[in-house]
C-alpha cells in the first residue's frame, strides 16, 4: 500500500468527470451518513478517484491503491497535507468498489464536510437499490431462505424511501437507530437476487408509504407503533398474532438485574427510595407487552415506563418489553420474557420460519403489515 504524503495533483479536464450522479435507470438515490463527528479518518483507494471541491469545481487526483489521512482544518478539509475547501466529494469514473473507510468498502460517491468542533461528517451518495445490497446482509443472515430475504428487501426499501428528504443534510444513518448498512461487505448472489427480483417494490397503505419497521423476534405477537413509541397507529402497524417464531432461539430470554441498578434507575426518575421491596408489571398493551412497571419501595410506589428501564439497563440483555415473569432472587430480580427488539412490524425470525414452510415473500409481508399494497415506488 502506498502512503501519499505529497500534494495532490490538480486536474484541468476538458470533459467532466464521470460519476454516479443520477442516471435515469438507477431510480431514487439516497444519502447515508456513514460517519458523524469524526475527528479524522484514513481513506484507502482501490481505483483512481477524484476529490472535487464542491464550491470551486476544482478536481484533484487520488491515486489507486493508496492511503490518505483526512482531517478537518478549521472550515476546510486537509487531505495528505493539501488544504481543500469544504465540502469535498470523492468521485470515480467506474462503478467498482474503491474506497475503504474503517475496514468497510463503499461503492457510492463520498461527501466529506467539515463541521463544528473540528470534526468531519462523511456521507455516501448512491442508488437506493445499491444501498439495499449493504443493508440486507447486515439486517438478515444471507443464508436465510430467499423468500425471507425478499421480504426484508421490500421492507428495507420502503423504510429507506420514507426517509429520503432533500431538505436535510442526509437521509439515513448506517446504524441500528434506523437500519444497519455496512457498505459492500458480505454481498453474495442471494442478496443480489433478493434485491433485484423485488426491484422497486414498496409497501403502501391508502396510497402512502408506510414506515416499514422490523425487528428480530416478536415472541408470539407483534406490537403496535402506538404502544412502542406513542405514534399514531395505522392498520399495517397495529400488531398481529405470530405463531411462526416460536422455534427461534430468541423466542425466550432471562435477564438478571441487580437491586442496586434498579434503585439507581428509579432515583434518576425522581424517587427518593433507599430500598426496593418489590417489582411487578403494572400495565400491558394489547400484544401482552409490559408498558409500565410498579416498584414498591420504602418510600411508597414508583411507576416507570418499561422502555426507559430497558434503555437504561441495555437493550442487548434486556431483550424486549414482552415480560412474562419478574422474580426476586439474591441481590436483585430476574426478568423473563419473549422476543427481541421493539416488536413493531415484521418479525424477522417469523419471516424466516414462514419462508421455510413455503410461504412466498408477498404473503409474509401481508401477514406482518396487514392491509398494505405491494406496488412500485413510482
Amino acid at each position: 500500500m502506498i502512503r501519499i504524503t505529497a500534494l495532490l495533483l490538480v486536474l484541468h479536464l476538458a470533459a467532466p468527470v464521470t460519476a454516479a450522479d443520477g442516471r435515469a435507470d438507477e431510480g431514487p438515490r439516497i444519502r447515508v451518513a456513514i460517519y458523524r463527528g469524526s475527528p479524522a479518518l484514513k481513506l484507502k483507494t482501490s481505483a483512481r478517484i477524484f476529490a472535487l471541491e464542491v464550491k470551486t469545481g476544482k478536481k484533484y487526483l487520488l491515486l489507486e491503491n493508496a492511503a490518505y489521512d483526512i482531517k478537518a482544518a478549521g472550515d476546510d478539509i486537509q487531505v495528505a497535507g493539501q488544504q481543500l475547501a469544504s465540502p469535498i466529494k470523492l468521485l470515480a469514473s467506474d462503478g467498482t468498489e474503491r474506497i475503504r473507510l474503517g475496514g468497510k468498502f463503499y461503492k457510492g460517491d463520498i461527501l466529506i464536510r467539515a463541521v463544528a468542533g473540528g470534526k468531519l461528517d462523511i456521507i455516501e451518495y448512491l442508488p437506493l437499490e445499491d444501498y439495499l445490497y449493504g443493508v440486507l446482509p447486515a439486517e438478515m443472515s444471507p443464508d436465510w431462505p430467499l423468500e425471507a430475504l425478499k421480504a426484508q428487501a421490500v421492507a428495507s426499501r420502503t423504510y429507506a424511501l420514507k426517509y429520503i428528504n432533500p431538505a436535510r443534510d442526509y437521509d439515513v444513518t448506517d446504524g441500528s437507530e434506523m437500519q444497519v448498512y455496512n457498505g459492500t461487505s458480505k454481498i453474495n448472489a442471494r442478496i443480489i437476487e433478493a434485491v433485484t427480483s423485488t426491484r422497486g417494490e414498496v409497501l403502501k397503505y391508502k396510497g402512502k408509504l408506510i414506515t416499514a419497521f422490523f425487528h428480530a423476534c416478536c415472541g408470539g405477537h407483534t406490537a403496535s407503533a402506538k404502544s412502542a413509541w406513542g405514534q399514531d397507529v395505522i392498520k399495517p402497524l397495529y400488531g398481529v398474532p405470530d405463531p411462526f417464531c416460536s422455534g427461534s432461539r430468541h423466542y425466550r430470554w432471562e435477564f438478571y438485574a441487580p437491586a442496586a441498578d434498579l434503585l439507581k434507575f428509579i432515583q434518576t426518575r425522581g424517587s427518593t427510595a433507599l430500598k426496593i421491596k418489590g417489582v411487578r408489571v403494572y400495565k400491558k398493551d394489547r400484544s401482552g407487552r409490559a408498558s409500565s412497571l410498579r416498584f414498591t419501595t420504602d418510600r411508597g410506589v414508583k411507576d416507570v415506563q418499561v422502555t426507559e428501564l430497558r434503555k437504561y439497563l441495555g437493550n442487548y440483555e434486556f431483550r424486549s418489553t414482552f415480560i412474562t415473569r419478574i422474580s426476586p432472587v439474591k441481590g436483585g430480580y430476574e426478568f423473563a420474557g419473549r422476543g427481541w427488539g421493539h416488536g413493531v412490524g415484521m418479525c424477522q425470525e417469523g419471516a424466516k420460519y414462514m419462508a421455510l414452510k413455503g410461504r412466498p415473500y408477498k404473503k409474509i409481508l401481508r401477514h406482518y403489515y396487514p392491509g398494505v399494497a405491494i406496488t412500485d415506488y413510482d
